[in-house]
């Protein structure tokens, strides 16, 4: 997308730089808005990060002064907006910080409802993924989760297990994590309620169709 609409880009939500760090070093003059200092100096350790304009503050309403060709919202950065107002906030923010022909991409997570359905008995423990790290390393990930119909928000915990290259565990973690999952119609009708045009809706990065088995769903739209 950035090739295709050009610069300059902004992450919302950027974290340590998932994004941003891989358009900066391949020439996007790229701005970082990430509301987390640790985030944001953990993106500071990293190569390149010089190159990137680095932003503390609340995507709902931080002030950039000056308008982008591309604005992403990625990896669930999204589903952190815990209500409606709050997601509403950040799409209006985000259509001033856009060229008039400018493009707003939003990826987040699509869960089904049976993902959702409130399980008899106690919530199970559910192995998410594992990632090969530099070094040999490998990264396991496990969650709990309780889904709130009523407030629409699920309760995550996180459990974060560091393995070293022998397979002996080097570091755990846990966290917990509050988001609020959103169906196409949902993100669709606040994307036109905040002055956006849907472009396209995909199911992938790849831009496959959004279908009922879809993991993923990326909205693209321009302001009207």
């Amino acid at each position: 997308m950035a090739k295709r609409e050009g610069g300059p880009v902004v992450e919302w939500g950027a974290g340590t730089g998932r994004l941003s760090l891989p358009l900066s070093e391949v020439g996007f003059d790229v701005t970082a808005v990430e509301t987390s200092k640790a985030m944001i100096e953990k993106g500071h350790a990293k190569e390149g990060a010089a190159d990137v304009e680095w932003l503390h503050g609340d995507m709902r309403r931080v002030k950039l002064g000056r308008r982008h060709r591309l604005g992403i919202c990625a990896f669930n950065s999204f589903l952190c907006l815990t209500s409606q107002e709050d997601a509403l906030a950040f799409l209006r923010n985000a259509r001033e910080h856009l060229e008039s022909n400018g493009l707003l991409g939003i990826e987040v997570s699509s869960f089904s409802p049976e993902e959702l359905a409130e399980v008899p008995g106690t919530p199970a423990l559910r192995h998410d993924f594992a990632r090969e790290l530099p070094q040999g390393e490998s990264l396991e990930r496990f969650s709990v989760s309780r889904y709130d119909a009523a407030t629409q928000l699920l309760w995550m915990r996180l459990f974060y297990e560091l393995y070293d290259r022998e397979g002996k565990l080097k570091d755990k973690q846990r966290h917990k994590l509050a988001i609020r999952p959103v169906g196409r119609g949902e993100l669709e009708l606040m994307l036109r309620l905040a002055g956006f045009g849907v472009e396209a809706v995909y199911g992938g990065f790849e831009g496959d169709p959004f279908t009922a088995e879809s993991e993923h769903l990326v909205a693209l739209a321009r302001p009207l």
